[in-house]
């Protein structure tokens, strides 16, 4: 576990780089969020993934959503995350961007129609999970906005691929985390590719 007694506060560290990343001009986030769909495109786990369990970006997080599309039109599986009132979040398949609605906390959401996945349902299946966030190190600790959505998801599902979407402005070297704090697997940045399990 990585611990620094000095650190500041997560909520400091959140602040400052929620101010860095909106900061951030929208042909900037544009520029950026390409090149890391470019590197998703030419991973070497694109081709034999069949999920993608991805997310609809909120405000400027790094935008997936053209790399979506094309997993989508090139016949894999895409689902994205509803949260629930009891904090928890499940997965909804859908076909198209178009199934989205604005849902809990301003993010757009699969709508009423779409069919949730249970991963334990999609045994021998490769799935690889897309993850937000607002601070990361290179060695996979990640903040997210401080409900644990995602480390809840993943505490129940450990199996899954947990790959990170981040600006290279959004690391920082070393973060104070708890045991329960889930690491990611790989982050992909604009300029970087940080493999760390």
């Amino acid at each position: 576990m990585e611990t620094r007694k000095s650190s500041p506060d997560k909520k400091e560290i959140r602040k400052k780089h929620l101010a860095i990343r909106n900061a951030m001009s929208e042909p900037e986030t544009a520029e950026k969020s390409r090149a890391i769909c470019e590197k998703l495109l030419t991973s070497d786990w694109y081709a034999i993934t069949d999920w993608i369990f991805g997310y609809y970006p909120l405000g400027k997080e790094a935008d997936c959503l053209e790399f979506l599309k094309k997993a989508l039109s090139d016949g894999r599986h895409v689902a994205l995350p509803r949260t629930g009132a009891d904090c928890t979040m499940e997965f909804y398949e859908i076909t198209s961007l178009e199934q989205t609605a604005e849902g809990a906390f301003h993010v757009m959401e699969p709508t009423a129609e779409c069919r949730r996945i249970n991963p334990m349902d999609l045994s021998n299946t490769q799935i690889t999970v897309l993850v937000p966030g607002v601070v990361f190190t290179p060695t996979g600790s990640r903040y997210g906005y401080g409900k644990g959505f995602y480390d809840r998801y993943f505490a129940r599902y450990a199996k899954l691929n947990r790959f990170a979407l981040a600006y290279e402005n959004q690391l920082e070297p070393e973060l104070e985390v708890l045991d329960t704090d889930i690491k990611m697997q790989r982050i992909y940045t604009e300029t970087g590719e940080y493999d760390i399990i």
